[in-house]
């Protein structure tokens, strides 16, 4: 019990002190009107195409891993189903 009262006493100082650090910064600065990109500062530039290039990587990665954990999971009860026929076959219950 006084391990959780110490823990919480702890968080409650910690955002004591971290709350008047957060309420300091101003809000960010809202844009009025469409801006292309073209004409935006090179910091704020975003470009999409290696985003969505290792977006598709990501999600083929993905695909692949999960393909791959299929058919060694597949493979295996395979493998079980032969061995269960092969000792059905050798005891003559078919």
């Amino acid at each position: 019990m006084t391990t959780l009262f110490r823990v919480t006493a702890l968080v409650l100082v910690l955002m004591v002190q971290i709350a008047p650090l957060t309420a300091q910064q101003p809000p960010p600065r809202q844009q009025e009107e469409f801006t292309p990109i073209d004409q935006l500062p090179p910091e704020e530039q975003l470009p999409a195409a290696p985003l969505l290039v290792g977006a598709y990587a990501f999600v083929v990665l993905v695909f692949f891993g999960y393909m791959f954990m299929v058919a060694r999971r597949l493979t295996i009860i395979q493998r079980e189903v032969d061995r269960l026929d092969t000792d059905l076959r050798r005891t003559g219950k078919i």
